[in-house]
């Protein structure tokens, strides 16, 4: 399946549109057994999320899948799931029945991953605390690859708007995965021969809060999700940490965007990859829906910055492809005991509703 690259993201999302869009086709399927392989539906199968084909199993522990969700412009529902198989990771993002989200195993769906290195050394996949699991946790699974994750999950609940997880992340490859990870790297060569690495995990505490209005700090807009989260190391110092909140679109995002505050306008920007310090935005084709990613200006800082990525089809990404956006966010040394912050306001909505919504996310929060 797909891996989750080097990055730290902080996601801001505005929804709804200033017209109602139209709601998505039909519902998917409720079954949980796949079409042929060979069959139209069948990437749809997969890259949706379905709670009723996922477990709700984590070790010795039984979560139910959390929705919180909030009527929009009086007439939209936005929904925002946390998928226990995905150890709290959020699975689904909906807007009435168009689902954003490309879900389909332990890295894709919308996450945070973190990376650390020491100086002289780069930030690999073999040393890649995810939050949603290992790659080997789809190894052997029966599409949609939703079964128990190997990350650790203790707490996972909604209270009013807002949904709560605390997770110990899985290393991405882990010590009993012998095939090379991303640039043929080893984790024998990155993670010691010691617990919690032994057992497929990270030395780090992650916890996370998704706020929908009126939770978050700008409750006027009911299009607008606040994802939030704090890691603390439980690991010896190395000189370099990152972490990435990444959301991974439905094939059907193919518009890329950035955001300026200066303007106030979105324009169209290279769809392969693209690195910027400006908000960054992922639309369908026709531009009803979209999905974009702001952060205070005074929390990216001069490090963090925003990422979009497409890639076709190939082994590494399970011949699904990839339509991804991210903030990355570089925060220097990380000793044991220190702890990193992230906050990501997510807006969703036709294109010119996410712009609008930008413009006044920027005027709140300059």
């Amino acid at each position: 399946m797909r891996s989750i690259r080097q990055g730290a993201v902080l996601a801001a999302v505005t929804v709804m549109t200033a017209v109602v869009t139209p709601v998505a086709a039909t519902a998917a399927s409720s079954s949980c057994e796949a079409p042929p392989r060979s069959s139209s539906a069948y990437n749809d199968f997969v890259l949706t999320y379905k709670s009723n084909c996922a477990t709700k199993k984590n070790y010795d522990r039984t979560f139910q899948d959390v929705t919180a969700s909030v009527l929009v412009d009086k007439r939209n529902r936005l929904s925002v799931t946390t998928s226990t198989a995905l150890a709290g990771a959020i699975a689904s993002v909906k807007v009435n029945n168009k689902e954003f989200i490309s879900s389909g195993g332990h890295g894709a769906a919308f996450q945070y991953a973190f990376h650390a290195w020491q100086q002289g050394e780069a930030s690999t996949e073999c040393y890649n605390p995810t939050q949603a699991g290992t790659r080997l946790d789809d190894a052997g699974q029966p599409p949609p690859y939703h079964g128990p994750s190997t990350s650790a999950l203790y707490t996972m609940a909604r209270s009013g708007s807002s949904i709560r997880t605390a997770v110990r992340p899985a290393m991405f490859v882990t010590l009993a995965d012998t095939k090379p990870g991303w640039g043929d790297c080893r984790s024998a060569d990155h993670q010691d021969k010691r617990a919690p690495f032994t057992m497929g995990l990270s030395p780090y505490w992650l916890q996370t809060a998704i706020e929908l209005a009126t939770d978050h700090d700008a409750p006027t807009l009911d299009n607008v999700f606040r994802a939030a989260a704090t890691i603390t190391s439980d690991d010896e110092r190395h000189d370099h940490f990152s972490g990435v909140l990444v959301a991974y679109l439905q094939p059907d995002f193919t518009k890329v965007f950035s955001y300026s505050p200066a303007t106030g306008r979105l324009s169209p920007k290279p769809v392969d990859s693209h690195t910027s310090k400006d908000p960054m935005v992922r639309c369908t084709g026709d531009g009803d829906y979209c999905l974009g990613m702001y952060v205070k200006p005074d929390v990216l800082g001069d490090k963090a910055y925003y990422y979009t990525m497409t890639r076709p089809p190939m082994d590494y990404n399970g011949h699904f492809g990839e339509n991804t956006i991210q903030v990355t966010s570089p925060s220097g040394a990380m000793d044991k005991g220190d702890k990193v912050t992230y906050e990501t306001y997510v807006v969703v909505g036709n294109k010119s509703r996410v712009e609008h919504t930008m413009t006044q996310l920027h005027r709140a929060f300059r």
